[in-house]
């Protein structure tokens, strides 16, 4: 299986424990066989009609993946 369908579909939390997201999409670099980032669709119910945001995760940001993957801070603020 590949790291990019074992991600897909998992929730991502940043530091306060606040749900940002959903991982969408895998961005690989080829040439160093690493991930780059990650990017993830709004969770809700805006997403289950479309309406949700899509934002992307610098793999930097990435504290740890397992049943969720966590991030370091809070990269996005409600303003």
């Amino acid at each position: 299986m590949k790291i990019s369908d074992e991600l897909i579909g998992k929730d991502v939390i940043d530091e306060s424990g606040d749900q940002i997201g959903i991982v969408n999409d895998v961005e690989w670099d080829f040439e160093t066989n690493t991930i780059t980032s990650i990017h993830l669709k709004e969770a809700g119910i805006s997403a289950k009609i479309g309406l949700g945001d899509k934002k992307i995760v610098p793999y930097e940001k990435i504290e740890a993946i397992g049943d969720t993957v966590l991030i370091k801070g809070r990269i996005f603020k409600n303003e």
